[in-house]
């Protein structure tokens, strides 16, 4: 069992150390798991293919749509679109704050990473228009964007969450949209803070049509529909309202399912469509199913990991399960945020915690679906502790906003560490006052 872990976090440094890729990493790690344990070598073959092809089955139509939908929302201009309705709303003197909100929302239909490089040339456009630090306005959008990525479905970390552990994806959908909201203005305070006075900007330098000229409130349609659709499903299956018994919400038990409200939100880019773009649209789904495919690789993978562990029995060695309720929420913080920082990718961190924590419910007592959500709220806040030179989002935002590296470490870096924690006490907050 010693040799298995040392195996599994040596497997992590080195995978970071010579780039070998997520996916191929969980992969091996769990091949690695079921010879060191002693599990038959078909026997472990059979095992990932199970794990990888179960969760692939679950998550892939949400992720695949997903993927589309934000692919849709920025070649049409829609993305833009928000960001200036957003301005025109907020003010021009809350612009940090309308960055930070609209990478919450982008992102939820987006990888993070392809959301922030989407989005760096309209941040190097305002930066450029409001004459502020594009460290503040890249970090204020960075962080918005990352709690999306780490809380909300249909993001791959979260979405895998539930399949692993088996957790009520409407209800992590809800709930991980409040909890998005909080942890993502929590970096944009943070920023606040470190920049105080320059923080400020001043309305009278800037032109405020360049903003006004191009709000839309319908742009919001494809984002917004689908988090009603799934609201309302979850909503009217929760017990104590007795409402999910009345016929005509039927329906949204249906249409409210993540993969159809996505797909109903995709439908809705279709609006925002331009006659001459009609032409390019299969060259924007064939890259988006691209995108995708790495994208299920990871998931699939940790879904491979997740079987092997559990068929181990390894956890019952760990005796992870001593630590229950509050002791249970701050164990699988801590190990996702070890995860984390030593290979840098949150989805990994998230679903290989997932997977690790999945066998145990039952012996620490978290088996409601409120219970379960408490539980990937907490993991995913340890996946987003800390990002810094091993991950490839901290790289993104420094090379696509053309910021130095010791710049990155100190803004973004830090903010993470306090989304981190923000997202942690929400968590115990929850298992407190409403479980």
């Amino acid at each position: 069992m010693i040799i298995s872990v040392i195996s599994f976090i040596a497997l992590f440094y080195f995978s970071y150390r010579f780039k070998i890729k997520p996916f191929l990493t969980l992969l091996i790690a769990s091949f690695l798991f079921g010879i060191f344990l002693k599990i038959d070598i078909l026997e472990t073959l059979y095992l990932i293919s199970k794990g990888f092809y179960s969760i692939v089955l679950i998550i892939g139509p949400i992720i695949i749509i997903g993927t589309v939908l934000g692919k849709f929302l920025n070649e049409t201009g829609t993305s833009k679109k928000m960001v200036n309705t957003f301005i025109s709303y907020f003010g021009i003197d809350n612009i940090p704050l309308s960055l930070n909100l609209i990478g919450l929302i982008i992102s939820i239909p987006v990888f993070c990473d392809a959301a922030f490089i989407l989005m760096s040339s309209i941040v190097k456009d305002l930066s450029k228009i409001t004459k502020k630090n594009i460290i503040l306005l890249s970090v204020c959008l960075a962080t918005g964007l990352y709690s999306a990525h780490v809380f909300i479905p249909p993001t791959p970390g979260p979405i895998a969450a539930s399949a692993i552990i088996n957790a009520d994806i409407g209800l992590l959908f809800l709930i991980g949209i409040v909890v998005g909201i909080i942890v993502s203005i929590s970096g944009y305070v943070w920023m606040k803070f470190l920049f105080k006075k320059e923080f400020k900007i001043n309305p009278g330098e800037i032109k405020s049509h360049d903003f006004t000229s191009d709000r839309s409130i319908v742009s919001f349609l494809p984002v917004i529909v689908p988090i009603l659709l799934i609201s309302t499903s979850t909503i009217i299956k929760y017990p104590k309202l007795d409402i999910n018994k009345l016929p005509f919400l039927k329906i949204f038990e249906i249409i409210g399912k993540p993969e159809i409200a996505l797909l109903i939100g995709f439908i809705m880019t279709l609006i925002f469509l331009k006659k001459d773009e009609i032409q390019s649209t299969p060259q924007w789904i064939i890259k988006s199913l691209k995108n995708s495919f790495g994208i299920l690789l990871i998931t699939g993978a940790g879904g491979a990991l997740g079987y092997i562990i559990r068929e181990s029995g390894i956890i019952d060695n760990l005796n992870l399960n001593i630590a229950t309720g509050l002791a249970s929420i701050f164990s699988v913080f801590i190990l996702a945020t070890i995860i984390k920082t030593i290979q840098g990718s949150s989805t990994v961190a998230i679903v290989t915690t997932c997977a690790i924590t999945a066998p145990i419910l039952q012996s620490i007592g978290m088996t409601s679906e409120l219970e379960k959500v408490i539980l990937i709220i907490s993991i995913g806040s340890g996946a987003m502790t800390i990002s810094h030179v091993n991950d490839s989002y901290f790289w993104v935002v420094t090379k696509y906003s053309n910021i130095e590296m010791n710049d990155v470490l100190k803004y973004f870096s830090s903010a993470t560490l306090i989304q981190g924690l923000t997202g942690l006490v929400l968590s115990i907050f929850i298992f407190i006052f409403l479980n």
